[in-house]
């Protein structure tokens, strides 16, 4: 898999399962550390890319608790940067120069401090990664598999051109992790 077999351009908003995460203002506001998320009604996950070169990626994830069923952790986190397909197909994306714009937030009803907010950045690299019609949904689909997880769920095509916040840096460094209110 790689860019010669695409369908389509990588440019838009792509988005799992029901469509319900996005990118965006509709995701985040790394400027409010506050409330820097706003909770979408089922989980997922988005990637928008430009044609320029700048990616935006929102995962809402509950990792379950076996020995606590009632104790979930959910997480949330937001990043941008700049993304890059490489000779051998791969695709890279960087935090850089976006680095401290970076948010994740976990929660868990079940400990003294059931909300956590820090800095979150982190290079991926998806190794392969496909665009293709998806017949049943009659969409352009995405699949890409990253070494480190596997398969990411399938992405669709949501939006073009995509729906991100600037491709600027956003706020001031942010130091360490914060309970929030």
């Amino acid at each position: 898999m790689g860019t010669d077999n695409n369908l389509t351009s990588l440019a838009g908003t792509w988005s799992s399962g029901s469509g319900a995460v996005v990118t965006g203002p509709g995701f985040a506001d790394p400027m409010n550390n506050n409330r820097p998320f706003i909770y979408p009604t089922n989980t997922g996950i988005a990637y928008s890319f430009t044609d320029d070169g700048y990616f935006e990626t929102a995962w809402y994830r509950f990792q379950a608790n076996a020995s606590k069923p009632a104790c979930p952790t959910a997480m949330l986190y937001w990043q941008h940067g700049t993304y890059s397909v490489n000779s051998n197909g791969s695709l890279s994306m960087n935090p850089l120069p976006f680095a401290s714009d970076g948010r994740i937030q976990t929660e868990n009803p079940c400990t003294p401090q059931t909300a956590v907010l820090a800095e979150y950045a982190e290079f991926e690299m998806w190794d392969t990664w496909e665009i293709k019609i998806d017949s049943h949904h009659e969409a352009y689909s995405l699949q890409a598999v990253r070494a480190d997880v596997g398969k990411l769920p399938r992405l669709f095509l949501t939006v073009r051109p995509p729906t991100m916040l600037p491709t600027t840096s956003l706020t001031a460094v942010f130091n360490g992790s914060v309970p929030l209110l």
